[in-house]
């Protein structure tokens, strides 16, 4: 049994498809992820490279142990549970595991051609952490040095151009190498180009490509410092990851600007105090819910004019004491 697994971008969506192959020509597709464009490769940017080292060291011992068996009788179960638990830590793990899985039940069923030790090499395995470190650095560099929106001078093109004027291979900048890709129909009235990956780089080697094709910049967030894409509305600060107690940095971006909004401005401060006031009469039982909200909406529009510039704010703070309204 061997496997498939493709991805392509439009753009806006980022899919990834993959599923078995029974014989040569019976493909089955039975996985499909999307996720928004860029996604992924700020999931592996954001990913914790400490955390992976154990994991693929015991998964590297596991390997070393089955060359004592190169008749391929050697157990693999635990070494796919490490592959199932790896693949639910980013997408491209999802490839690696299935790639695996094949190249193991091949060698239990001794498919394979020369030694074992190549065939299922383990620093394959135990190499991961570092070249996913090498990685995360190099795209770092292109987004500080060519696709950051709010330092860029010139296109992204002409940034990378001349980053890459006198490339020479060092570990610095991402090395783009020839990939396996198919200009293929993807969609009732879609054509992509689609990548059928020969490894996890090959993945990051397109996605990384196509940002720069398609000329995406980012910005750092000003709430975790992290980047995020600028598609969409240009003109926001803040990106939509998890941050503190489930809520986005979006979310409490917002309610931050508000609160500093609030400090700033005196007509606001005066009208949440005599706000809560006459609020607590409702409770007392010594106005109307229907009177407090005639006063609250006068009150606006008395606050709205003095932070437009159209009153000046004596005047409002002289009608909230004079009592009128409630």
């Amino acid at each position: 049994m061997g496997y498939i697994f493709k991805c392509w971008t439009d753009g806006t969506r980022e899919v990834f498809q993959w599923g078995t192959v029974e014989k040569k020509y019976d493909k089955k597709w039975t996985n499909k992820k999307s996720f928004a464009f860029t996604q992924s490769l700020l999931a592996l940017l954001d990913l914790n490279v400490e955390d992976l080292w154990n994991p693929t060291e015991r998964m590297g011992k596991m390997i070393r142990e089955l060359y004592r068996n190169p008749d391929g009788s050697g157990d693999t179960f635990n070494l796919h549970h490490e592959f199932n638990s790896l693949a639910r830590k980013h997408i491209f793990f999802e490839f690696l595991r299935l790639d695996w899985q094949d190249r193991l039940e091949r060698y239990n069923q001794k498919d394979f051609e020369g030694d074992v030790d190549r065939f299922i090499w383990y620093k394959d395995i135990t190499w991961i952490p570092s070249n996913i470190g090498a990685w995360q650095s190099q795209m770092k560099n292109l987004l500080t040095k060519a696709l950051d929106a709010t330092a860029r001078k010139q296109t992204v093109q002409k940034a990378m151009a001349d980053l890459y004027k006198d490339y020479d291979g060092s570990l610095a900048l991402f090395d783009f190498r020839p990939l396996p890709t198919k200009l293929e129909r993807v969609g009732k009235d879609t054509m992509a180009q689609v990548l059928y990956p020969r490894s996890m780089r090959d993945i990051v080697d397109f996605l990384l490509r196509e940002v720069v094709l398609r000329e995406v910049t980012f910005k750092p967030c000003k709430n975790c410092g992290k980047y995020f894409p600028t598609t969409g509305h240009g003109n926001t600060e803040f990106c939509n990851r998890i941050y503190d107690a489930g809520k986005t940095c979006r979310e409490i971006g917002s309610l931050t600007k508000w609160k500093e909004k609030v400090a700033a401005s005196p007509a606001i401060l005066l009208y949440n105090k005599h706000y809560k006031t006459r609020f607590s009469r409702i409770k007392a039982g010594k106005i109307s819910r229907e009177i407090f909200q005639d006063w609250a909406q006068k009150a606006r529009e008395y606050r709205d004019k003095v932070m437009s510039g159209e009153l000046p704010i004596e005047e409002f703070e002289g009608w909230l004491k004079s009592g009128r309204w409630v």
